[in-house]
């Protein structure tokens, strides 16, 4: 199965990774930001578009998102952790790839949060 995993150098991907890449069933391309992935690309600046063109060219299977942010302000946990998401969204829908998508998220998605605070699943961004 081919599997792209978006966010491989961060702490959840990671592990993701490291699961995947045990599992001889499985081809893995590793998308972000780091300069350990197989394909650099930053889901906050980067364009549906180019993302959708290595959709169709890597045609994976399965879309694994570990991307996102857990530190700064309301503008960059957005920017990280929802508009990320809908360039991802967005590309799968334009993609004949067919892919489905396991999306991975934290409480920052809600924004920033006080240390040690706890953030309620029905709670407001």
């Amino acid at each position: 199965m081919r599997v792209l995993l978006i966010g491989a150098n961060g702490y959840l991907g990671r592990f993701v990774a490291d699961r995947l890449l045990a599992d001889p069933a499985v081809q893995l391309t590793a998308l972000g930001r780091g300069d350990d992935a197989d394909v650099r690309f930053d889901l906050a600046t980067g364009s549906p578009g180019a993302l959708t063109r290595f959709l169709d060219a890597v045609h994976p299977g399965v879309v694994v998102n570990c991307a996102g942010a857990t530190r700064g302000g309301a503008r960059e946990l957005t920017r990280h952790n929802t508009v990320a998401v809908a360039t991802v969204c967005e590309a799968l829908r334009r993609s004949g790839c067919g892919a489905r998508l396991v999306q991975i998220g934290c409480s920052a998605e809600y924004g920033p949060s006080q240390p040690g605070s706890s953030t309620a699943e029905d709670a407001v961004p």
